[in-house]
């Protein structure tokens, strides 16, 4: 009789539990979906801005329904500045990034591994470089671009990205290492490896996330980058970013040039991501693995 009993409000507390689960699986979802309209509209604004004509690009109230037409998109390619500054700033944000790579990912192994004299006060100094705001860095710059001939050049641009970039790199890089076990290089080095050896075949290949993670910010810190195009270049070097700014004049912004413009910028920014997407999830979570 008692199992009887308590049948009834087993089975009333199980579907409470049931529904509680569905209820909180439904608002999750429900917040998940809002959240995702409130990213990703501001995208489908810019792109839909693109494929309007003119007249129609910043009409009030806007045309939901419309004829979609690539007319921006033919006159933006007819135009070989847009062209030339986006192969600028594919090769020099590409150079870039390859370059920062090269001298942050051993500079910041060396700090994981080796006993550094004053290795914190090293790190702060690394760190400084992204302190103070571009404003306050760019006459410098300019000043220094100008003495040494690097002024309004892609080698003088490749390299003020990589000063933007580095210390990203090392900071996150280093974080990295410091969570890959040193026994795995102890245990390549038991089966005759150089400490390059297993730098290279043991501890990059665990630290590839990282490595993938940090080439995708510097890529977009760098491509998106526009105060230093403005003062540091004026017809060779000009980055895409001052091209599209370009689109904004004193007396009037043209909405679909510049909507075009924009959203063929994101273009190698997409690529990108698809291309490194299986160890951005890793490199997200980097800092899991606990050093023995």
């Amino acid at each position: 009789m008692a199992t009887q009993d308590s049948s009834p409000v087993d089975s009333s507390q199980r579907l409470d539990k049931d529904t509680r689960e569905k209820l909180v699986t439904a608002v999750r979802h429900t917040i998940l979906l809002t959240w995702s309209f409130v990213v990703l509209f501001p995208l489908y604004w810019l792109v839909s801005m693109s494929l309007k004509p003119p007249g129609q690009a910043n009409s009030l109230p806007p045309d939901w329904i419309f004829l979609p037409t690539v007319y921006n998109y033919i006159q933006l390619v007819q135009q070989g500045d847009f062209l030339a500054a986006f192969a600028n700033s594919l090769f020099m944000v590409s150079a870039s990034v390859i370059l920062v790579l090269l001298i942050g990912v051993p500079a910041a192994y060396v700090l994981s591994r080796y006993d550094i004299p004053m290795e914190r006060d090293v790190l702060v100094w690394i760190l400084s470089s992204r302190m103070l705001p571009p404003i306050a860095v760019v006459i410098p710059f300019f000043v220094i671009f100008q003495s040494l001939n690097l002024f309004d050049t892609r080698i003088g641009m490749i390299l003020m990205y990589v000063s933007i970039n580095l210390s990203l790199v090392v900071w996150v890089m280093k974080a990295f290492f410091d969570g890959i076990p040193e026994t795995l290089e102890e245990a390549a080095r038991v089966d005759g490896a150089t400490q390059f050896q297993g730098f290279r075949k043991v501890v990059l290949p665990a630290a590839k996330p990282g490595i993938f993670s940090v080439a995708i910010i510097s890529f977009i810190f760098a491509w998106i980058e526009l105060l230093f195009g403005l003062v540091l270049t004026s017809f060779k070097a000009v980055p895409v970013t001052l091209f599209v700014y370009s689109f904004i004049g004193s007396r009037s912004i043209e909405w679909s040039m510049l909507a075009a413009a924009s959203t063929a910028m994101i273009v190698p920014i997409v690529v990108f991501l698809i291309a490194v997407n299986k160890y951005l999830a890793a490199g997200l979570s980097f800092g899991v693995v606990i050093k023995e």
